[in-house]
């Protein structure tokens, strides 16, 4: 099942569908506006399935949102829905991490008019202050103002971010191409083993035009222009209600709290 209207009216996008890169560009920021990045389901005792049909059900119909295979999976179908040449690739999460990294995130390679382009709709950034979505061209190696491409020791090539006047690494990747299956055990590795930070908490954030929605364990933190706000919840009932108030997501089973 893939119905591209009540997709499109999900992210509230009205723009023009016609690839472009204003088109990419408009997809891609309705989307990370309006779905968060969450990995509730580990903690409410559910599988994480990549079948597209159960993506568009999680994402569209009951209007959740997902981590990076969920969130880039479904939005890279949405992309070859509407005309564009999309290959999926596999990168090595740099940012708050140490030693080299496995391929464990989902990114996406959008081809258009000769040039190529970054896209990613399933990077959480807890940690980002930039609130705005990126997309960057492998060509120009630059995209909006706070990020760039590099080159590491490897050849791959590094995502940067400008964090506090530093460039901070976000991710490296190479070109090579994956398949939606070659996921599966990223996928079941974040979701099941011990050392997995999305088995160890559960997380929920969303940019907003002028800062970012954080929810981990207890605490909510919403950053903006005038500094950030800090809500504590004492109890489950607390945080299903935030949950719904800040990121418009209904969760009516039971929430490791």
């Amino acid at each position: 099942m893939f119905e591209r209207d009540a997709y499109l009216a999900r992210i509230k996008y009205e723009g023009p569908l016609i690839p472009s890169l204003e088109t990419l560009q408009g997809l891609h920021r309705a989307h990370v506006m309006t779905v968060p990045f969450e990995n509730l389901d580990i903690h409410l005792g559910r599988s994480i399935s990549l079948d597209p049909s159960d993506l568009f059900r999680k994402i569209v119909v009951e209007r959740r949102g997902g981590y990076c295979f969920e969130l880039n999976g479904l939005f890279a179908l949405l992309l070859e829905e509407l005309g564009f040449v999309v290959t999926r690739l596999a990168a090595r999460v740099l940012y708050g991490t140490e030693g080299v990294r496995p391929r464990s995130h989902q990114v996406l390679l959008v081809h258009l008019d000769g040039e190529r382009w970054i896209v990613d709709v399933g990077f959480g950034g807890q940690g980002l202050r930039e609130p705005l979505p990126f997309v960057v061209g492998l060509e120009h190696r630059q995209g909006p103002d706070q990020f760039r491409l590099a080159t590491d020791e490897r050849g791959e090539h590094v995502l940067q971010c400008r964090i506090e006047e530093a460039w901070t690494n976000l991710y490296s990747f190479a070109l090579d191409p994956w398949l939606p299956v070659d996921y599966q055990f990223a996928n079941y590795y974040h979701s099941h083993a011990p050392d997995s930070p999305f088995v160890q908490s559960w997380m929920c954030t969303m940019p907003t035009l002028d800062g970012r929605k954080i929810f981990t364990g207890k605490l909510l933190k919403v950053r903006g222009l005038d500094g950030t706000q800090e809500l504590h919840v004492t109890n489950e009932g607390e945080c299903k209600q935030l949950l719904q108030e800040h990121f418009g997501m209904t969760i009516n089973d039971h929430l490791k709290f």
